[in-house]
C-alpha cells in the first residue's frame, strides 16, 4: 500500500499510476487521513487526472479541501465538522503588477530564443498543418476532442454523421512527440492508425476506460517525460454543451487548435506552469 504525507490533499502521479485499480493509497494531511483505491481516485477525481499538473508535473494539490474528498476520510477531523469552503472573492485590482508581468514576458522571450528550446523544422510544421487541414476535410475520419474527459476513449456520432472521439491531452502530446522526432504522416496513415485503434487517445488505459471505451491505446512511449506540452491559443470549448449538441464547425476549430503542433510549444517540467501565463505564451507565438 502506498502512503505519504502532504501539507494539504495532493495526488502524486508517480506513486498512484503504477497501482492496480483495486490497490489503495493513503494521504496524511492536516485535515485528516484519506484512503483511496486507484479506481476511486479515477472515478471521483477524473478531472484531476486530465490536468497538466498531474499529467506533466506529476502532482496535483488542493489549496482547500474539496467536499468530495470527505467520503474518503478515515481518521482525523470529523466529517461533520469540516466546514464548507467559502467562495473566493475575485480581486478587483491587478495583484501582480506591470513590473512583474514585464519580467514574465522577458522570460518568455529568453525561452523562445534559448538553445535548450527544441527547434522544429519549418517544413515539418508545414506538413503537419497540411495534414490537420486534410484530416478535418475528410469526413470519413473521426475528429478528436478534449472535453468530458471522464469519457476518454469513447466515441459519439455527431448529428452531421461524423464520429467524434473523446480524449485528454494525449493526442496533443503524441503529435508533438512525433514533431520533435521530425516525423510526419499521410492522411492514409492516420486513417489506418484510427481504423486499427493504434493512435493513442488515453494517457493510461485503466480497467474502467477499457470497459467503456472504443479507443484504448495509451500514450506509452510517446510520453514526453522531460517536457510539458502547452497550447498557444486556448483549446477549451468554454461551454457545458453536450458533445452531440456542439456545432461541427466549433468541433473542427477546436480540433485544429488542439492537435496542430503549430499551436503548441514545450517547456521543461520544472517551469511548466509558465505555459499558462498570457504574457509568457504571447512570446511563444511563431
Amino acid at each position: 500500500m502506498v502512503e505519504y504525507t502532504c501539507s494539504r490533499l495532493c495526488f502524486k502521479a508517480d506513486l498512484i499510476e503504477p497501482l492496480k485499480d483495486d490497490d489503495s493509497f493513503i494521504v496524511h494531511t492536516p485535515n485528516g487521513t484519506f484512503k483511496f483505491t486507484k479506481a476511486d481516485f479515477y472515478r471521483v477525481f477524473s478531472n484531476v487526472i486530465e490536468t497538466k499538473s498531474y499529467q506533466e508535473g506529476r502532482i496535483y494539490s488542493y489549496q482547500s479541501l474539496p467536499q468530495r474528498a470527505i467520503q474518503f476520510l478515515i481518521s482525523g477531523q470529523s466529517k461533520s465538522t469540516i466546514p464548507k469552503q467559502p467562495k473566493k472573492s475575485v480581486p478587483t485590482k491587478d495583484l501582480i503588477g506591470k513590473e512583474i508581468r514585464m519580467k514574465i514576458k522577458e522570460i518568455g522571450t529568453i525561452w523562445r530564443n534559448s538553445p535548450n528550446n527544441p527547434q522544429i523544422d519549418n517544413e515539418v510544421l508545414k506538413n503537419w498543418n497540411n495534414l490537420i487541414e486534410e484530416w478535418i476535410a475528410d469526413k470519413d475520419i473521426p475528429l478528436i476532442i478534449r472535453k468530458e474527459t471522464n469519457k476518454r476513449g469513447q466515441s459519439f456520432v455527431h448529428p452531421c454523421g461524423r464520429e467524434i472521439i473523446v480524449s485528454d491531452n494525449t493526442v496533443a502530446i503524441w503529435a508533438y512527440s512525433n514533431v520533435l522526432k521530425g516525423k510526419i504522416f499521410t492522411i492514409s496513415q492516420i486513417k489506418k492508425l484510427l481504423d486499427e485503434k493504434e493512435l493513442p487517445v488515453v494517457f493510461m488505459a485503466t480497467k474502467e476506460i477499457k470497459a467503456k471505451a472504443k479507443y484504448t491505446k495509451p500514450l506509452g512511449s510517446y510520453a514526453l517525460s522531460n517536457w510539458r506540452v502547452c497550447h498557444i491559443q486556448s483549446v477549451g470549448f468554454n461551454t457545458n454543451t453536450n458533445i452531440e449538441d456542439l456545432k461541427i464547425s466549433d468541433i473542427e476549430d477546436h480540433f485544429r487548435k488542439y492537435v496542430n503542433p503549430n499551436n503548441m510549444f514545450v517547456l521543461p517540467k520544472e517551469i511548466g506552469y509558465l505555459g499558462e501565463i498570457d504574457e509568457f505564451i504571447e512570446e511563444q507565438k511563431r
